[in-house]
């Protein structure tokens, strides 16, 4: 009985691949915003998911609503509040019988990040942080992405992390109309900062397709910005900046870069485009989570089995070839030989007399180990063109 339902699960894997991939470009649209804020002015931590306005608490202040409400302009999926205790808030003490006094700790953006690290979302942002907690955001995005490999990404203010998982917002001076008038009649503003703003750049990011970039997407609300001097050399050192070209086409964001501004072999220029970031972040969300969910316990690790998996993988590269993958790219993926090669000879094979056949289909326990490549597609952003007459 077992391998029969083994038998019969198994092309649920490619129909779940197929739908992960004809379904790319909508999913992509809909990311899941966390979000922090100071909101509490008790020692407590309190969340809320909010999918629209109407599931706005009505406990929150008006200036971390309005933060709310911007980031949801974006069209995320939703979005996940976090409220911290204010600034003000003070730890009591308490006294014991036995004269031990003990004072209680303040709930910390620490705190909030032992939270988020079990759970599911796209980005981060904190736009009521200080600078050393921005700072220390920074620093936490790099380690998940780096040491437990997970596809967290955050916009954060004036932080230049030099990683793909952090986008360095840096404009300032946001001017939108808060929908009053003054004495005269004429439409009353509200000036943002940008650690205040990466709340909208937050939603505008989790909500974006993989079909375009975010470069020169039009800020509808925003009706002044800062103008920025030499803004060329802002984008090149990894920011995220906002500009009006005076044209009448209002305000857009530059160029849709990440704060990655340091690159080698493993990582590249592509590596700063937030579109490629995207597109490899699902892609490795997609494989782990089909994996997790029809291998991990139910199929023992043989090479027939491996490259079933294998062939499901190809199949959803298919899939997305065009928006997301280069359709003229190597997008493939196989079991990593190499590392088969190093197993086997660790468990004293004398792999120099095996063939590549007994290399590939090696008992490597419960590791399934594949390598691969793909080829990201990006948007058009750069136009050179030469007339001759």
């Amino acid at each position: 009985m077992a391998n029969e339902a083994e038998v019969f699960g198994l092309p649920s894997v490619y129909i779940d691949f197929k739908s992960k991939g004809t379904t790319a470009i909508k999913r992509s649209a809909r990311g899941i915003v966390a979000m922090i804020l100071k909101q509490e002015t008790t020692n407590t931590i309190n969340t809320y998911k909010i999918n629209d306005v109407s599931d706005i608490p009505s406990g929150l202040s008006e200036a971390n609503t309005d933060l709310v409400k911007k980031c949801l302009l974006g069209t995320p999926l939703r979005v996940l509040v976090y409220t911290l205790p204010l600034d003000t808030v003070k730890a009591t003490s308490t006294q014991t019988e036995g004269g031990t006094t003990t004072t209680e700790t303040i709930k910390a953006q620490a705190d909030v990040l032992k939270l988020l690290e079990g759970i599911k979302w796209n980005w981060l942002c904190a736009p009521t942080a200080t600078t050393k907690e921005q700072e220390d955001l920074a620093s936490w995005i790099k380690s998940e992405r780096s040491n437990k490999r997970k596809t967290f990404k955050a916009v954060l203010a004036n932080q230049a992390a030099d990683n793909e998982g952090v986008v360095n917002f840096t404009s300032s001076g946001i001017k939108v109309a808060d929908g009053g008038t003054d004495d005269d009649g004429n439409a009353t503003y509200k000036t943002y900062t940008a650690l205040e703003y990466t709340a909208r750049i937050c939603g505008i990011l989790a909500g974006l397709a993989l079909d375009r970039s975010a470069t020169y997407y039009k800020l509808t609300e925003v009706a002044e910005v800062d103008p920025i001097e030499e803004i060329d050399s802002h984008i090149d050192k990894g920011e995220l900046v906002l500009f009006d070209e005076q044209d009448g086409d209002g305000v857009k964001i530059g160029r849709a870069c990440n704060s990655l501004t340091s690159f080698t072999t493993d990582k590249g220029e592509d590596f700063r485009y937030i579109k490629i970031i995207e597109a490899i972040d699902m892609i490795t969300d997609d494989i782990r989570d089909t994996f997790k969910k029809y291998y991990v316990g139910k199929v023992i690790n043989d090479y027939d089995h491996k490259e079933l998996f294998i062939s499901a993988i190809k199949v959803y590269f298919s899939e997305i070839a065009g928006n997301v993958l280069d359709r003229d790219g190597n997008n493939t993926v196989d079991i990593d030989e190499q590392y088969q090669r190093n197993y086997a000879k660790l468990k004293g094979e004398d792999v120099e007399n095996m063939s590549a056949m007994d290399i590939r289909k090696y008992n490597t326990g419960t590791n399934v180990v594949l390598a691969g490549s793909i080829k990201p597609v990006n948007a058009m952003e750069d136009l050179k063109t030469v007339f001759t007459m």
